[in-house]
């Protein structure tokens, strides 16, 4: 018995270290770091290829202080001197993207990479910011902005040729966004300057980066970020060009911040939280939660025991029970099958092994025992008590087993 027991301890254990195996590895593979390659971010926390901590870094050693912003750019706190603002993954909302230009203005300065993300209907969206701007995205074609060129400028002074261009933003009329045909008269536009571009033909020059004056201060666009990236930025003139932006146009006194409000981050979260989140908050952590529910109830349905049973009985001072009212319970039981004969012989065997005599089968044999330990003994309270449980009908399993119980004892105590 010891070793079915622990044989099925053991089967128990194996197949919770199984699941709780292959849960980890399932969790590992959809954490949200693994999926780092296809969740690109340009945040200031991440080292990974993808992310900007490079760019802040290198920012720093040139004396502006960087530090991320983690929260919103309306109804929060005032909006900073000096922004980046890099694919942002969540939209300004037309309330921030108010609240920001009207910090340009006033002379603060904006570095800004849209996103691109195609709409349903195929085309490029543009975001609110795009639209204040006046740029939206060209339709990229593979190899037809290989060959762009840097426009004089003091931003622009000495760096190397450019490499190729993924994209290239354009201006929002030159395309014929408005839907008629004086609207861009009565729209005003801030002028850009281009820093970056390529000739796209009739007369048209695609940007590849700019400067568009706003008020007192500026905003730098890129049509692309990933020269910023970690991967990149230590190669690629555009992130010198972007570097001599900021530091032209702040002061030691500045801080530049990175907008990670927008890249999805809201706040400094501990391991713990963002497991949680991962968990709680994603389709992949709560389909893992219900695959480890439904394999832990496939353990509970198959039987399987999580821990041996408790076999100590509890102090005589701690019992809520005696061991008379579990027997009447159980003589109910039997009393509603119809079976107390046999429960009363179940009994007896008891008082046979103690006589050293096999086990009564019916009730002669039954009253044969009590006669022959009363020859033994002599009459006993006890034993009458056991005669009159047998005689009743049915058969009283409460008088047998009290009976018993005093016989024992009373022999126990001689």
């Amino acid at each position: 018995m010891t070793t079915t027991a622990a044989s099925g301890k053991g089967k128990t254990l194996f197949w919770v270290a199984a699941i709780a195996l292959a849960a980890g590895a399932a969790a590992y593979l959809a954490r949200p770091e693994g999926s780092a390659a296809t969740d690109v971010k340009r945040s200031f926390f991440r080292t990974t290829p993808d992310g900007v901590a490079g760019l802040a870094r290198g920012l720093a050693r040139f004396g502006r202080p960087t530090a991320p912003r983690i929260t919103p750019l309306a109804d929060a706190d005032p909006v900073p001197g000096a922004l980046v603002l890099l694919s942002p993954q969540v939209v300004p909302s037309p309330a921030e993207v108010r609240a920001l230009l009207e910090r340009v203005r006033a002379g603060g300065t904006l570095v800004y990479a849209p996103l691109l993300f195609p709409t349903f209907y195929g085309t490029l969206r543009v975001t609110p910011l795009m639209d204040s701007l006046g740029i939206a995205f060209r339709q990229p074609r593979s190899g037809d902005v290989e060959n762009p060129e840097w426009i004089s400028h003091p931003l622009t002074e000495g760096l190397p040729a450019p490499g190729p261009l993924r994209r290239v933003l354009r201006r929002v009329t030159e395309r014929g966004e408005t839907r008629r045909p004086d609207a861009a008269a009565e729209r005003s536009l801030p002028p850009l300057e281009h820093l970056l571009t390529w000739e796209g033909g009739e007369d048209r020059r695609w940007t590849g980066a700019g400067l568009i004056p706003l008020g007192e201060g500026r905003v730098v666009v890129l049509s692309d970020d990933e020269s910023l990236s970690n991967g990149r930025a230590a190669e690629d003139p555009l992130a010198l060009l972007v570097v001599r932006a900021l530091l032209a146009h702040t002061t030691p006194a500045d801080t530049v911040y990175f907008d990670e409000f927008h890249q999805g981050i809201r706040g400094y979260d501990s391991t713990a939280r963002r497991w949680a989140g991962f968990l709680f908050g994603t389709a992949g952590g709560r389909t893992l939660l219900h695959l480890l529910a439904a394999a832990f109830l496939a353990l509970v349905c198959a039987g399987l025991r999580f821990g041996a049973p408790m076999m100590r009985v509890a102090p005589p001072d701690l019992e809520r029970r005696s061991p008379l009212e579990h027997v009447s319970a159980l003589g109910d039981l039997y009393e509603r099958a119809g079976a107390t004969r046999s429960a009363a012989l179940l009994l007896l065997a008891r008082l046979a092994r103690a006589a050293r005599r096999p086990p009564p089968r019916d009730l002669p044999e039954a009253e044969a025992l009590i006669r022959e330990l009363e020859a033994r003994r002599g009459d006993e309270p006890s034993l009458a008590r056991i005669r009159g449980g047998l005689r009743a009908n049915p058969v009283d399993l409460t008088m047998v087993a009290a009976g018993i119980d005093d016989h024992l004892a009373t022999r126990s105590s001689l």
